[in-house]
């Protein structure tokens, strides 16, 4: 399984960032899920689910009903892969509720790279340059013993192996291991069993030293695995770039039904196959090997984890090899030691039928290429429901590799006996098993914490706000194809230009592989907040309880659907003679879609503020709110006369579905939650029938700017449309004023094309006037523009669809606090609530002055 498709691109400067403290990649809160696939319609659900979001890591792919299978899920996704094992009625199990703990635990069992290689031993992983140091150690110390180098790596990385010969004529068998770098328990076990051989006095290891001539090497992908200890733990490719994406898996690489079932022609994908069979230079140069130096060469054992399997061909077909029997014998005597061992119990067969399947394989190439008839693939521990996964304890090195070595004694005297090869002495035949220790599977079982809510909410430990400047069209291609390709990376706008900005939040899982984005394509960026969820859990504090009484409702804090709601009510109830609360429709999930109407004068002109369309944008319906109780409250004589001289018609929670969605499943959600297939959710403000899916939408509905199926394909559009239309009237709405945030902008149409409003030289009048009067409060810097020309291109929105065709003539969208570098994003400190909506207040007093000055209020 490998963490998901990376989507980033690696740079040959690695290991200077590394040195100069780079930054590793985390996994807090990503969860181990294990489900069980019954129908045809989960298979579907889950494969779609795996190729179109890399927030998923897959052990396995889903292939057929009555399947297991265990998936990493980031934690920013952990709502929604709740929300789908119940729509899709899927089972599964929480194996594990914090990947890091796994790897933090870890930590304390890694010796440091400068070990000497005199202290080399199997309690401890180690770096790739203390294996290569004591790989050379043993070579000074056993005259049989040779170094082979086969050559460099894409990073320059010497790959290193040893070849242990007593006799020319012995039959050869060839060990690889740590072709998939995160597989720390292959390179361990693989030393355990080169040094078993080189110093072991037991009978049966002395029998196999000898009637043998071994080919052992421990690393053969070095650049994934010293990358797995400076920047991605569970990284498993090797680190060579492709596009925007990185790494090759070298056991898909091989000329063995090359790109076939199993494998991936997508570079971000985990099993990518790379560019071409045999692209890579490890793959090469083990080939190349095997092919010139390798004589009498019959056994062939790739070590990898994590399953407890001991399998062999074929991977990418079903047809069975023409020694089958004979293969299943010997894997039945390897698994058979290997319980005899410490109890452990795997389970032998053919690749395609026991894990999945696979093409462009090693052992699938060692047997159909070479003619090698003895050839196998260990899955060394866990079990397939591990928790622990490819981060195996370091305790469990030794009785993990004393399983090898027991299958390994097994399986070449098993196959001695089938007549497989030819010894200079005879073998016994006869497996002698290792000092039986009993040794329980160590099952890491964390404790639920919180209540259901916080279970199943998504989570932001460690993830990353950055703010790169695009300066090339090179660098504006880049991030194109980067937001199209993962949803690790959250982009706050679209690269469009050279010159713009832009921030983008990364998964903590994605961070190295960020900065080395950013170094090798020459992108200047920083860091503007290191752990998001540090900001939310912050705000936390500030979030009033559901059933917060809305008389206690204020502007210190921020409050939920019902209490705001309660507090419209309210009002109604206690100035029954000029404001009345309005439901004008329903939402997906049933809730109403309430505002208020505050009328002093009857059939006067009328201004709807719209508010919460975007459900993760709380100033938004805080502001409202505000600006709502100050035309009712106010004592300042300028305020009244703004309360009194026109009707108001405030929608404080446009999206109540998404609002509600951000205090109970995911804070930093957009959209609507109607459901669109796999994914959920409609972006309301590109869901109007204005230019409805043209540029700045996405017709994606995974996308978190989804135009929808159809302009107005959503209740919560339809019924503020509907307002707009039926119960007012175009003739007396004269102003329509949308609030968002954040960038600290004033905009007027159009969102979708650069031509200018007729009455263009109007609301640029009224928008400077605005933020005049906005600046003057608090200091605070806007800007103001059409929004094609102030933030970015978007269509569908609802002041578009205002001005045209719902003809207000002033139609404007505030973009709140903080300025567009905000570190706060949509989680603006509650503290801030009453400036912003003091100095939103002094703007609409300006923009009703100046737009009634221009006559647009006149009969």
């Amino acid at each position: 399984m490998d963490t998901y498709r990376r989507i980033l691109v690696y740079a040959t400067v690695l290991a200077v960032a590394v040195s100069a403290g780079a930054d590793l990649a985390r996994y807090d809160h990503f969860r181990l899920y294990r489900v069980l696939i019954r129908t045809q319609a989960q298979v579907e659900m889950l494969q779609q689910l795996e190729e179109r979001s890399d927030s998923y890591s897959f052990m396995g792919h889903a292939r057929q009903p009555n399947q297991n299978l265990t998936i990493m899920v980031a934690p920013h996704k952990i709502a929604e892969i709740t929300e789908l094992l119940d729509r899709y009625d899927l089972e599964g199990t929480i194996l594990l509720y914090n990947m890091q703990d796994l790897i933090d635990r870890e930590q304390s069992t890694i010796k440091p790279k400068t070990t000497p290689p005199e202290d080399f031993s199997w309690q401890y992983y180690h770096h790739l340059d203390t294996i290569n140091a004591w790989l050379r150690l043993q070579v000074s110390r056993h005259p049989q013993l040779t170094l082979i180098e086969l050559g460099s790596t894409y990073e320059n990385q010497s790959l290193y192996g040893v070849k242990l010969e007593k006799n020319p004529a012995n039959s050869a068998v060839f060990v690889e291991c740590g072709i998939h770098a995160r597989e720390w328990i292959s390179p361990a076990s693989c030393t355990f069993v080169l040094n078993e051989l080189l110093t072991s006095d037991r009978a049966d290891v002395r029998q196999l030293a000898d009637n043998f001539n071994w080919y052992i090497f421990p690393v053969v992908n070095p650049d994934g695995y010293r990358y797995t200890f400076e920047g991605d733990r569970l990284w498993r490719k090797n680190t060579k770039p492709y596009g925007i994406c990185r790494g090759v898996d070298l056991n898909r690489n091989f000329a063995s039904d090359w790109n076939g079932p199993g494998a991936s022609s997508d570079p971000c994908r985990y099993d990518f196959a790379g560019g071409s069979e045999a692209s890579e230079r490890e793959t090469q140069m083990l080939t190349r090997y095997l092919v010139e130096n390798v004589p009498k060469l019959k056994s062939y054992f790739s070590i990898h984890s994590f399953s407890q399997l001991v399998m062999f061909p074929y991977g990418y077909k079903t047809d069975r090899v023409p020694n089958y029997d004979d293969l299943v014998a010997i894997g039945r005597k390897g698994v058979e030691a290997i319980e005899r061992t410490h109890g452990m119990k795997y389970v032998s067969g053919a690749m395609i039928e026991t894990i999945y399947p696979s093409s462009g394989d090693s052992v699938d190439w060692v047997y159909s290429v070479l003619g090698v008839p003895v050839a196998y693939t260990f899955e060394l521990r866990g079990p397939p429901d591990s928790t622990n996964m490819f981060v195996l304890p370091a305790e469990e090195i030794i009785p993990t590799a004393e399983e090898l070595l027991a299958a390994l004694v097994a399986m070449l005297g098993e196959a001695t006996r089938l007549g497989y090869y030819e010894v200079a002495s005879k073998m016994s035949g006869k497996a002698v098993s290792i000092l039986s220790v009993v040794l329980a599977l160590i099952v890491i079982i964390l404790p639920i914490e919180g209540d259901v809510a916080v279970e199943t909410a998504a989570r932001y430990d460690n993830y990353r706000l950055y703010r790169v400047d695009l300066a090339t069209d090179d660098h504006v291609q880049l991030f194109q194809q980067l937001e199209a390709k993962s949803d690790s990376c959250t982009f706050y706008g679209h690269a469009r230009q050279p010159g713009q900005q832009l921030t983008i939040m990364v998964s903590a899982s994605k961070v190295a592989d960020f900065e080395d984005l950013l170094t090798l394509h020459s992108v200047s960026g920083r860091v503007l907040e290191r752990n998001v969820q540090q900001l939310i859990d912050r705000e936390a504090t500030t979030v009033k309880p559901v059933t917060t009484d809305p008389a206690e409702m204020g502007w210190e804090h921020y409050y939920q659907l019902e209490t705001i709601y309660a507090w419209m009510d309210s009002l109604a109830a206690r100035y029954p003679e000029f404001v009345s609360t309005l439901e004008i429709g329903t939402s997906y999930e049933g809730r109403p879609i309430k505002g208020v109407k505050l009328s002093r004068r009857p059939d006067s002109k009328a201004i709807v503020v719209e508010g919460g369309i975007h459900a993760r944008e709380w100033i938004s319906p805080a502001t409202a709110t505000y600006l709502l109780h100050e035309l009712i409250t106010s004592t300042d004589p300028t305020v009244q006369e703004l309360g009194t001289a026109y009707d108001w018609y405030f929608f404080p929670i446009v999206n109540p579905d998404g609002y509600r969605f951000t205090f109970t499943g995911d804070r930093l959600w957009r959209k609507n939650r109607k459901p669109y297939g796999l994914c959920r959710g409609v972006d309301l403000n590109r869901n109007f029938d204005s230019n409805w899916g043209g540029i700045g939408s996405s017709d994606d509905p995974c996308s978190y700017d989804f135009s929808g199926s159809g302009p107005f394909s959503e209740p919560e559009s339809v019924a503020i449309a509907n307002f707009v239309r039926e119960h007012v009237g175009p003739a007396r709405i004269r102003t329509y004023i949308a609030l968002h945030s954040y960038s600290q902008l004033l905009m007027f149409p159009y969102g979708h094309t650069a031509e200018k409003v007729p009455n263009y030289a109007d609301l640029q009048t009224i928008t400077a006037k605005a933020i005049d009067a906005l600046t003057a409060v608090n200091g605070t810097a806007f800007r103001g523009g059409s929004k094609y020309e102030t933030i970015y291109p978007s269509s569908g929105g609802s002041i578009d669809w205002a001005y045209q065709p719902g003809g207000v003539p002033v139609s404007l969208t505030f973009e709140l606090r903080g300025p567009p570098d905000s570190p706060d994003m949509f989680i603006l400190p509650a503290d801030q609530i009453l400036p912003v909506g003091r100095e939103t207040l002094a703007a609409f007093v300006a923009i009703v002055r100046e737009a009634a000055r221009l006559g647009y209020y006149a009969s």
